[in-house]
């Protein structure tokens, strides 16, 4: 039995990206397999976007994708682009074997916050360490979306999810800070609900030669919004009702160095945090390859 592909009508004219995507290809059409209200669907529509605006190789960039609800999104990324799936945590250990095995290829992982930072974590810090040449795309829906709504360590605190009685207690882990301790060279951190931001970033981020981090907050209806209230206590249901409280709780850095610790308790810092340059571990490792060729 074949599975249950949904469709959507076509815009007029149809938006040139979507049918560089493998599922445009396969359909002719856009289509989805994320739940309404996901906002994966808007990444891998920019993601695209930019792939296409820079002429990217599909050959120098290969697409790393970890394990996630983001992992569907193989279907939306450019159908020419080469792209791997991998063990759940793993994806910038396969980056760093990509890219010493060719220097001239570019990793770009795509991961999510459990992938990353739960499951993965010390393979992230040391991808950052190292500074290798490769962009992460780190997708923060605050939740284990793919296996049950279970907390996540991006969870923020006073939340509910499906595997802790009343709200969470724990405090939740900033991806941005912990990319900036571990050592990555271009930081950045953006929404969903900032898509030329998005963009922006993407771009600067390929363009830079090291570890580039750039985390998306992005909503989750079906296993965060559905579980927590807005400040208006509505239950978020809908993916405009999450879209907006993410708008609303995002505070630019300049703007953050004005609040309390108090005040950013709740929120997402966004804007860029490091852009600096630092020796690249693949040209670095090139230098020890050949040293010990001529000795």
């Amino acid at each position: 039995m074949s599975p249950q592909i949904t469709t959507f009508p076509n815009e007029k004219p149809e938006h040139p990206v979507t049918l560089l995507s493998m599922g445009g290809l396969m359909t002719g059409n856009f289509w989805s397999m994320f739940c309404g209200g996901c906002g994966y669907g808007i990444i891998f529509q920019l993601f695209d976007k930019v792939f296409v605006e820079e002429k990217l190789d599909p050959f120098k960039y290969p697409v790393i994708i970890g394990i996630g609800c983001y992992t569907q999104g193989n279907t939306l990324v450019p159908a020419a682009s080469q792209r791997v799936t991998t063990l759940h945590g793993r994806a910038p250990a396969m980056a760093t074997g990509i890219k010493l095995a060719n220097p001239a290829m570019k990793p770009i992982i795509l991961t999510g916050d459990g992938d990353c930072l739960g499951i993965g974590g010390n393979h992230f810090i040391h991808l950052c360490r190292r500074n290798l040449d490769s962009v992460v795309l780190l997708f923060n829906n605050s939740i284990y979306g793919m296996t049950g709504g279970q907390v996540a360590p991006t969870t923020p605190q006073g939340s509910s999810t499906m595997t802790t009685l009343g709200a969470v207690f724990e405090n939740r882990l900033d991806g941005v800070k912990l990319a900036l301790a571990a050592g990555a060279t271009y930081v950045a951190r953006t929404t969903v609900a900032h898509p030329r931001t998005f963009m922006h970033y993407l771009k600067k981020a390929i363009k830079h030669a090291g570890t580039s981090v750039i985390e998306v907050v992005t909503p989750c209806v079906t296993y965060f919004g559905r579980k927590n209230v807005n400040d208006a206590s509505q239950r978020m249901d809908t993916g405009g009702l999450l879209l907006e409280w993410i708008k609303a709780h995002a505070v630019w850095n300049n703007q953050a160095k004005l609040l309390s610790e108090a005040e950013l308790a709740d929120k997402y810092v966004i804007g860029e945090f490091r852009e600096e340059d630092r020796p690249e571990y693949s040209a670095e490792y090139e230098k020890v390859k050949k040293k010990a060729m001529e000795g």
